[in-house]
Formats: structure tokens, sequence, C-alpha cells
């Protein structure tokens, strides 16, 4: 009698599991067979390599495309509006072959994403709950064809703060002493000074890109220790 219902209910549970297993007629509906064909990454994929151009956008009045002959053109601007302008320095860092000294040209950052004739100034998009010096909150995400990144803070680069001169450079001085454009370095490379290591020195410059830090996730009043 035992036995007989055992099998009554095995029975009974292997025709639910029946009941709700998919036919093969019907594949089952699950997120990947949903996402994008070709997949989102694919168009934002990072082979790497030289590049003639970059992209300049993000928290700015204008958004715009640089190459070598534009860049050029607004460092030579740059010096016929204000001689003293920074185009040009020289830089050592650490790099895993080992140290490493260049003289380099091209465009301070700061003009970069301010003159009229580049970005036209910072936007900031996202000022926080407190908005005083929304700037302040601000970040230039520099990217290279490979999709290595680097950040630099607004504040390290505003002259009324930092007001460090960080260079987005086309060319650099060979070892003839004469100027030469960047080659192995993609068209535009970005030039930190003051970093002991060379890691935002970012070459194959593709996208440099201003943002907003994020509102706090925190709330208004931390408590610690049950305060």
């Amino acid at each position: 009698m035992n036995v007989t219902r055992h099998i009554a209910s095995a029975s009974l549970v292997l025709s639910i599991l029946g009941f709700w297993q998919p036919s093969l007629a019907q594949p089952l509906d699950t997120p990947w067979k949903k996402q994008e064909i070709p997949a989102p990454w694919e168009k934002n994929r990072c082979p790497g390599g030289f590049v003639e151009k970059f992209r300049l956008s993000g928290e700015l009045e204008k958004q715009t495309t640089f190459t070598l002959q534009k860049l050029t053109q607004l460092r030579d601007s740059l010096k016929a509006q204000n001689p003293s302008v920074v185009t040009e320095l020289t830089v050592s860092f650490q790099t895993s072959s080992g140290k490493r000294t260049e003289t380099y040209y091209g465009v301070p950052l700061w003009d970069l994403i301010n003159n009229e004739k580049a970005g036209g100034g910072l936007k900031p998009a996202n000022p926080g709950q407190n908005p005083k010096n929304a700037f302040l909150r601000q970040y230039i995400l520099v990217e290279a064809t490979d999709c290595y990144g680097a950040v630099v803070a607004v504040g390290e680069i505003h002259p009324n703060f930092e007001n460090k001169t960080v260079l987005v450079a086309f060319a650099k001085k060979g070892s003839d002493g004469k100027v030469e454009l960047l080659t192995d370095e993609g068209f535009a490379r970005l030039v930190v000074p003051g970093d002991k290591a060379g890691g935002r020195y970012v070459s194959n410059i593709r996208n440099i890109v201003v943002l907003s830090a994020p509102p706090s996730p925190l709330e208004g009043r931390v408590r610690f220790g049950g305060y």
C-alpha cells in the first residue's frame, strides 16, 4: 500500500515538472538572448593603435573633434593671444623600462576645455546637494584607443587652485634637438608634470570627457558607534 502511494506521489511530481518544462520548440527566455546584436560593447571596442583624432565632449559648452592640424592651430592661436602661455614642458617620469625625460609641445588641458575655439568652458551637470564651486566636483577622463584611461581633477588645473599645467601634447624634442611629431605615442598624448610615475601620461588619446562626481551615497547624517 505504501509502495503504491510513493509511486503515485512520484508520478504527480514528475507530471508537474513535465508541465512546466519548456519544449524544444520554445527556447528559454533568458536575459542573454535579449541583448542587442551586436552587443553594446562591440560599438566601443578598444583595438588600440594609432588614431588621427580625438573627441572632446562631456560637461562643456561645446563638443568638438580635434585633429593634428586643429590642435596645432589652437596652440598657435593661444600663443598669439598670450605669448606667456605654457605650450612646452620638460618632464621626467618613471616607466617600466626606467626613468624617462622628454620635452613635449602641445596645448594646456585647461585651455583645451575653456578656450572659445575648443570646449568653450565648463558646464557642470551634476552640482550635488550643495552647488557651491560645482566645478570642483568635475574631472577630466582621458581615454586611449586601447581603453586605458586616467583622470585629472579640474581643481588640479584650475588657475585659482593648484594651477598645474597639464599638456595635451602633439610633438616632442627629438634626440637631435629638433621638434618632431609624436609617432609611437599616437598623434596626441597627456603630459602630467609632477607625477613620479608615467601612469597618467596617456598616449593614443581618442576621448577627452569632462564629467562630475556623482552625489554622495551617504545620508546627510552619518552615524558611527550608535550616535
